[in-house]
């Protein structure tokens, strides 16, 4: 099973949805949460997720999910940008509990305490339940530890995505790599869409997800002028169903 939440925000929420219902579509078994980041008082100042007080607010989401959910040992929790959307189950067949964190890999590599090391990219993070559940049981004593011990000497940046993915590293995750699978992620997504709805190339000939880490000018011939979070309102304007 797979347990998914996203911080989002007012400006983004429609995306959030968008990636809400492509993973509801295309997972087959999950359970999904979204936190507005504008309305709940216990977000406030979440922002990107820049910072390590920031990585702690994603750290207890985590617990929450643990929780509220019972989460299994073998279960997943995935932690997923709103800027996310899913087009086929694919992606979803690499989820192995032999691994204990999935994800998109960072290059290169950075120079940690403990050697060569980087972590997996902040837009979708699959943490195996044993591996999230030894990760909120660490207390603020050894999280301040790994902050100043860990982080600060070797010049980390504290942004969640990288805090979460050492978290899951000292606590004994091995990890796979999802950007080795070639044609799994990524690509133009736009291009991709147009030739989807040309029906030039077989559907399941999109990637099976894309992070739309950009800023359009125009999408679809509609001008955006850099926003991406209006991408879903285009889409559905042209009855576009991923």
């Amino acid at each position: 099973m797979i347990y998914a939440f996203c911080y989002s925000c007012n400006r983004d929420m429609e995306l959030a949805h968008l990636m809400d219902y492509t993973l509801w579509k295309h997972s087959g078994n999950s359970c999904r949460m979204i936190w507005n980041t504008d309305t709940q008082e216990h977000l406030k100042g979440y922002g990107n997720g820049a910072g390590y007080p920031q990585a702690m607010m994603k750290l207890n989401g985590l617990r929450s999910l643990i929780d509220d959910f019972k989460i299994q040992d073998s279960d997943f929790v995935l932690s997923v940008d709103s800027d996310v959307i899913f087009t086929s189950p694919e992606v979803f067949k690499y989820v192995d509990a032999s691994y204990g964190l999935i994800g998109v890999k960072h290059r290169p590599d950075y120079y940690t305490k403990f050697g060569s090391w980087s972590h997996m990219s902040g837009c979708l993070m699959f943490i195996r339940g044993d591996i999230a559940k030894k990760m909120c049981a660490m207390s603020e004593e050894e999280l301040t530890f790994v902050q100043y011990q860990q982080f600060k000497p070797y010049n980390l940046t504290e942004n969640e995505d990288v805090v979460l993915s050492y978290l899951a590293t000292l606590c004994g995750a091995n990890y796979f790599d999802l950007g080795t699978v070639a044609g799994l992620s990524s690509g133009d997504f736009e291009n991709d869409i147009i030739q989807f709805t040309s029906q030039l190339v077989n559907p399941t000939h999109l990637r099976s997800f894309y992070h739309l880490n950009y800023c359009p000018t125009t999408f679809l011939g509609e001008p955006m002028n850099g926003a991406k979070w209006d991408i879903p309102k285009v889409l559905n304007q042209k009855g576009i169903k991923l």
